[in-house]
Order: C-alpha cells, then sequence, then structure tokens
C-alpha cells in the first residue's frame, strides 16, 4: 500500500488526510522485538506532495503482513543532489519519548495497575493507552522523573525489566504481551520459499567462569565478599578462559545476610538463568510470500515479529526453528524484505535518562570495584604473614661450590614437594605440581609476568609504547594519550572488562540503551490443523452475495478506515434493525473450532450482539453490548463440536455495526484472516466456487463463467449466453464468411454489390 501523509496532529487517520503519497519510490519499515519501529521512505522533488512533507508530519504505513497501517512521525530528512529525499520517521509511540512520568513507589503492584499509573500520572495529556495479560503483582517505582517510554523498558527497575514480556504498538495502544507471538507451523526453506540466507554465530557474550562478588557496608566501611574458590565455572567446551565478573550487591534484600554461601547460590542461579555459556546464532532470511500465490491462499505462510518459524536449508546443513527478532518490511511491495531470527538485544531509542544520574550510578559502581583489589591484598597478605614450617634449599654448582638456585619447598624430600618456589638467573616461579612444573605463576628473567589472576592498584602506562596498553594480538587497546578504547570480545584483563561495562552503559544510555533480552522459547499445546475459512465471502470481497442471509439495511464498505484497520480491506456494514448470518454445513465434527472477526459499533443508543450456534441449540457470545466500540478483535473456541452445522448469527438494532475479516477455522489458536479456499476477490476478478467473473470498469463489460453460464454482459445486460448446444446474442458483427446450416453468406469485395448466398449440397 502506498503511505499516506497527514497533519502533525491528526489522531484519527481514517480519511486520506493531506493525500496519497503515489510517487514514493521506496518505503521499508523496520521493527525489532522490545526495540527499535522505524520507517524509511524515498521521496522525489518532483513528487505531487513534495512540499507537504515536512518534519513532524505522520505518514500511515503498513508495517507488516498481519498489522493494520501504523502512523509514524517524520524527524529526520535529508535531500541529496540527486533529486530523490529520504525522509526518517519513527513511530507514533516514540512521542511517549516526549512525555514525563512522575515519581511513585508501590510495594505490590499488578503490571495492569502499574502501566495504568504511569499513563495517568504524565506531565502532559496525551492519548495513548495501555493493557498487558500479565499478572504477577511485583514492587514496582518511578524514583525520579524520566519519560513514559524510559519507564516502560531500556532502563534499570523499568517496566520491562520488572515483569519482562515483549511489546506490542498499535497506534496509540501499548500492549505488553508475555508472548506476543505464535507458531504457525511456517517454514521457509530453499528450493520452496527461501531467496536468501545469513547465518550469524556470535561468540562475544560467551564466558567460561563467573567471578561474583558483593559489597557489604558497615557504616562509613565497606567490605567485599567472595569466594574461596573465586570463579564458578560456566562451561568448559572452549580451549580459551573468559571470566565475567559480576557484582551480586543488589541481588540481596535490605537485611538479607551477605555470606560466601548465599552468594554462591544467588551466583548459580544466575548463571542457570542467563547461558553465558550458549553461543548466540542468528538467522537472516528474506523470502517469497507463498500466501499472496493462488495456488497456496488455503496455507498460512503469514509471519509476524515474535513468531516462531523453521528455516531450512540442505546444502547448508541448516535447520533452525526459533523466534522472528527483527522484521523488515517493503510496505509498496508487501511483503518482507527480511527477516532476522535468534536471539534478540532489544534497545529503547530515546528512553535517555538524565546523564549526570547516569554517571552517578556508574561512578558508584566503579567505586566499589577497588574493594576487589584491597580484598585480593588482604588475602596475600593473610597467606604471606605468619607462616611456619616450610624447607629452604640452596642448590650449588658440583664444580665451583658456588650456590645458583633457591627453593622453598612444602616437604623435606625434593622430589616429594608439591608446592615449589624456584628462584634462578632464569626467574622466579611456583609450581603446585613439583619441582619440574609445570610453573604457572612467573616472573621470567626477559621481562614477562605469567598469572592466571593479576590484581593491581596502578599501572603506569607511558613504560608501554606510546602509552597504549594493548592485548597480544592487537584487537583491544587503550591510548591513554588521546583516551580512545577499543575493546574487542576476545579481551581477557578483568579491569578493561569493568571499564568496558561502564563505557558501554553510557554510551547505551545516551543514545539507544540496550538491555539484553533472553530468548524465550515457548511452545503451544494445540497446533492449528489447517487454517481454512469455512465461512464463503467471509468479508464482504464479493458483496451482499447470496453466501450470506441478511434482512434490513445491510451494505458493504470499504473506505479508508476500513482499509486502514482491517486485513481484507472491506467489511459488511449493518443498520437499524438488521440481521446478518451464514451455516457452515460441511465442517469436520468431533474436533474444536475458532470464530473470530474485527468490529466496530459507532453509537451508544441500541443493543447489538453476536453468536455462534453450534451442536444444536449451544451458543457462544463474542459480542451483546448497547455501548459503542472502536475497531476491536472477538474471538471464540468452540471445543468439541459434535455435529457439522455452525450457524453464525449479527444482529444490530442501531445504525451502525461494522464487521469484517471474519474467520471461522480448525483448532483453538486464533488465525489472521484469509479467505475461504478458492476464493479471489479483486476489482475486477471475482473467483470462488460458484465460478468466475472479469470485468472492466471503464468499458463496463464483464464476463461470467460459471457451471450454469458463459455469458458476456455490458451496461448490466447480458449481450450472449451459450447454453449447452445453443448460443444467443443480442448483436453479431461478421467480418468474413457466415454460414447458416447448409446457406453460407459471403461478402463481395465491394460493399455495394451485396452479398453471396450459396446453398451447399
Amino acid at each position: 500500500m502506498m503511505p499516506i501523509l497527514y497533519r502533525a496532529d491528526e489522531t484519527e487517520f481514517d480519511t486520506y488526510g493531506i493525500g496519497m503519497l503515489s510517487d514514493c519510490t521506496f518505503c521499508e519499515v523496520t521493527e525489532e522485538r522490545n526495540g527499535a519501529f522505524e520507517c524509511v521512505m524515498k521521496y522525489p522533488l518532483h513528487g505531487a506532495l513534495f512540499d507537504e512533507i515536512k518534519n513532524d508530519t505522520v505518514i500511515l504505513v503498513k508495517p507488516n503482513d498481519t498489522s493494520r497501517s501504523q502512523p509514524f512521525r517524520i524527524y529526520r530528512i535529508t535531500t541529496p543532489m540527486n533529486g530523490i529525499i529520504t525522509v526518517y520517521a519513527q513511530h507514533m509511540s516514540y512521542d511517549l519519548s516526549g512525555i514525563g512520568v512522575l515519581c511513585f513507589e508501590s510495594k505490590s503492584v499488578s503490571p495492569q495497575l502499574a502501566l495504568e499509573r504511569i499513563f495517568s500520572s504524565t506531565s502532559s495529556q496525551h492519548s495513548f493507552n495501555c493493557k498487558t495479560d500479565l499478572s504477577a503483582p511485583r514492587a514496582f517505582s518511578v524514583d525520579r522523573p524520566m519519560s513514559v517510554r524510559a519507564v516502560l523498558g531500556g532502563t534499570e527497575g523499568s517496566v520491562l525489566d520488572v515483569w519482562g514480556g515483549e511489546y506490542e504498538w498499535d497506534m496509540f495502544d501499548v500492549i505488553l504481551h508475555s508472548k506476543r507471538g505464535k507458531d504457525n507451523g511456517v517454514v521457509i526453506e530453499y528450493g520452496k520459499n527461501l531467496t536468501s540466507l545469513e547465518q550469524d554465530n556470535d561468540f562475544s557474550s560467551v564466558y567460561t567462569h563467573l567471578f561474583p562478588y558483593a559489597v557489604i557496608k558497615n557504616g562509613d566501611t565497606e567490605s567485599v565478599v567472595t569466594l574461596s574458590e573465586i570463579t564458578i565455572p560456566i562451561v568448559e567446551t572452549y580451549a580459551r578462559e573468559k571470566t565475567l565478573i559480576k557484582d551480586f550487591s543488589t541481588f540481596f534484600k535490605d537485611g538479607e545476610t551477605v555470606t560466601e554461601d548465599t552468594l554462591r547460590a544467588k551466583a548459580k542461579s544466575y548463571i542457570k538463568q542467563n547461558p553465558f555459556g550458549d553461543e548466540t546464532p542468528t538467522v537472516k532470511v528474506s523470502f517469497e510470500p507463498l500466501w499472496q500465490q493462488p495456488e497456496y491462499s488455503q496455507f498460512l505462510e503469514k509471519v509476524n515479529l515474535c513468531d516462531t518459524v523453521t528455516v531450512r536449508h540442505a546444502d547448508m546443513n541448516i535447520e533452525v526453528k526459533t523466534k522472528v527478532i527483527e522484521t523488515v518490511y517493503d510496505a509498496l511491495a508487501e511483503k518482507y524484505s527480511s527477516i532476522t531470527l535468534g536471539t534478540a538485544k532489544s534497545n529503547f531509542v530515546n528512553t535517555v535518562a538524565e546523564i549526570k544520574s547516569t554517571t552517578d550510578e556508574i561512578k558508584k559502581e566503579t567505586d566499589s570495584f577497588p574493594l576487589l583489589m584491597n580484598t585480593a591484598i588482604k588475602n596475600a597478605t593473610s597467606l604471606i604473614s605468619g607462616q611456619q614450617g616450610g624447607f629452604v634449599v640452596m642448590h650449588t654448582d658440583s664444580v665451583t661450590g658456588k650456590p645458583y638456585e633457591l627453593l622453598i619447598l612444602d616437604n623435606e624430600n625434593l622430589y616429594d614437594a608439591r608446592n615449589v618456589w624456584r628462584w634462578n638467573v632464569g626467574g622466579l616461579g611456583f609450581s603446585k605440581s613439583g619441582y619440574n612444573g609445570p610453573y604457572e605463576t612467573a616472573i621470567t628473567a626477559d621481562g614477562k609476568i605469567v598469572a592466571n589472576f593479576i590484581t593491581s592498584g596502578t599501572l603506569m602506562a607511558n613504560i608501554i609504547k606510546a602509552g597504549v596498553i594493548s592485548s597480544a594480538d592487537k584487537s583491544s587497546w587503550w591510548d591513554l594519550e588521546s583516551g580512545e578504547v577499543h575493546l574487542s570480545a576476545y579481551t581477557k584483563t578483568e579491569d578493561t572488562d569493568k571499564l568496558s561495562d561502564s563505557l558501554a552503559e553510557i554510551t547505551e544510555r545516551t543514545s539507544t540503551l540496550e538491555q539484553a533480552a533472553e530468548d524465550i522459547s515457548f511452545k503451544i499445546n494445540e497446533q492449528s490443523t489447517g487454517g481454512k475459512n469455512y465461512l464463503l465471502n467471509s468479508s464482504a470481497l464479493n458483496g451482499l452475495s447470496d453466501d450470506w442471509e441478511y434482512s434490513g439495511f445491510v451494505t458493504v464498505l470499504s473506505d479508508t478506515d476500513v482499509i486502514s484497520h482491517t486485513s481484507s480491506g472491506s467489511a459488511f456494514v449493518l443498520g437499524e434493525e438488521s440481521t446478518l448470518s451464514q451455516s457452515v454445513y460441511n465442517s469436520v465434527a468431533d474436533r474444536s473450532f475458532v470464530l473470530s472477526l474485527r468490529a466496530k459499533k459507532s453509537y451508544s443508543q441500541l443493543s447489538a450482539y453476536m453468536y455462534v450456534q453450534y451442536n444444536g441449540v449451544k451458543r457462544e457470545y463474542l459480542f451483546n453490548t448497547k455501548e459503542s466500540f472502536d475497531w476491536t478483535d472477538f474471538s471464540v473456541v468452540l471445543p468439541d463440536v459434535s455435529d457439522g452445522e455452525i450457524t453464525v448469527f449479527i444482529y444490530s438494532r442501531d445504525t451502525s455495526l461494522t464487521v469484517s475479516d471474519l474467520m471461522l477455522t480448525d483448532g483453538s489458536i486464533i488465525q489472521h484472516w484469509s479467505p475461504a479456499p478458492n476464493e479471489i476477490y479483486t476489482n475486477e476478478v471475482k473467483i470462488d466456487r460458484k465460478g468466475i467473473e472479469v470485468s472492466n470498469s471503464k468499458s463496463s463489460q464483464k464476463t461470467v463463467i460459471t457451471n450454469t453460464e458463459f455469458s458476456g454482459y455490458y451496461n448490466g445486460e447480458r449481450i450472449f449466453t451459450l447454453n449447452k448446444d445453443e448460443t444467443q446474442t443480442k448483436k453479431t458483427t461478421v467480418d468474413g464468411e457466415l454460414t447458416i446450416g447448409r446457406t453460407k453468406l459471403i461478402p463481395m469485395s465491394n460493399s455495394s454489390q451485396g452479398l453471396n448466398i450459396v446453398i451447399l449440397d
């Protein structure tokens, strides 16, 4: 669909606004799981609405295969010399970045009440709504003023941080799902619909060990609790050690005693909840949407963000079933340019806290880190001071008698000793495996230090070439003269890791706040068994056909409001005292069905209701109300349908009730709307179980082919028809000879000479 341009203050989006941007040459929407939701559009300088495209205006764009069109506010326009501008726009929900939230605190609150409190305690009025299907009460607070979007996610203590979940941004509705996507059984496979594939195995977040510690404050003094074994192993499948240093102070509640045992328990629980030992592969694919092809129309092949899909490529030995974490959608072609599957990092753009408070938080964390060094010093002091026992041996040269090596042993016999200090002209080393080593801790004569852990107060970088601290493979370095820091995923130094974390947090909170989002895998126990829609002409694309029984005033509508809010772009409208019903007789018995639709009730005076009747007289109501409502999704599951007849009945006593995207299908999982099998309805072509109708609105012509008719129409009047062995025509023009029975009429070369009439033998 072409983007539509609106004024900056538009909130309804039920008209064509300023106009349709039909000259647009490129329009792509990118949405990430719990992250960015942006649109990029290209438009020529000679376009009809070029002068109307300004910052802060809004464009309405289709963002994916399943959602209704969404508003995006323009925030940046670039004008190159090639005559085509590039327009950058963010989803309307980014307006929440400019709305402040007042401070409040709740010791126990449900997520729905917390969201309502956030959206009501704002610095300015707005049109946004919120809802969630999460329910567990938890402590939640906003301890300093910040934007609504920052409170929703991207900061410590945010709604997403406390409750988790997956956000959906729908117009002015903010919806926090426990699990947003579905598993519709979609398979993207090489040789079927896969057009490109790129797999990325990310090793940067893999750690082999965890070094936990906690800070205890007693008045003005602080101490650090660590583990006697120092680190906890996470995984042993990698040759190189990489340690994650983690402060667990905040994991202890007020009054909770910090001990080595409790620290160890919390660290092990943290490892269990965070797969630091696993690589995080992602797969980026492009594919053809087969659901748009007539021969695949009965299959549910649509994909949305957070859905679970399967990707197969036999030649590359790839078969992965995982979650969609990013979609890039071509709004003009109405298909995905690419989707990314795997583990997500969610980033909330523009949820930027005050830089000062952010810096203070980081300073608070980094100030406590030197306590690790103090603890290491105390530990070393206790090990060295006050020791008794041990044996000192001086090795001398057998020829000269001069000493050449000093040994400190834990056993009188050299070859029985296990812990050995050995000092000679080559260096000083310690072995816990006896005199012959290996010496894993050593200072050698060539200036090298070998150690598993080095704890240091100050390192003077000026003794290093050019004042640059560099890793051995040059992949990580710190230029102390320019201040430039480069850290790769392979850095090993604990101090550098800590500095990297601090610098990364500053960068994230001043640009795009990122928080690691676990790759939640979920299972749907009841899988869809088909996706077939049993309702015929289920969204009025074939007008008021005889598939439906109706009374009163029922019409068909396909205006901007319907197109923007429905998948089919068409709807039935029930006027005053009107009914609409359809009975399905060929459904499969002894199984579950689900009925879903999207509806809108414009007035609040009189009642309207909809129910589905099955198993004889059993009824389930989808709605029954006098109150008006905007576009709303309704659904009901029909368990254990025992016979093959299901009746859908809609009644409106008021004006007007609009219904669209009716879908009756097998199973208990709501399916996205699709027409019944073999139904194709466009402006000029209609194909269904009855036959084919092809029309041309410009020439007022129509051809109809059914099992009872093969006819041509002009201005609604039948001009010719073929019925068995007889053809009836209203007007006939013959260019050449005409044979009627045994008589042939042959035109003369000159029209004034008339016809030759020949009687055939």
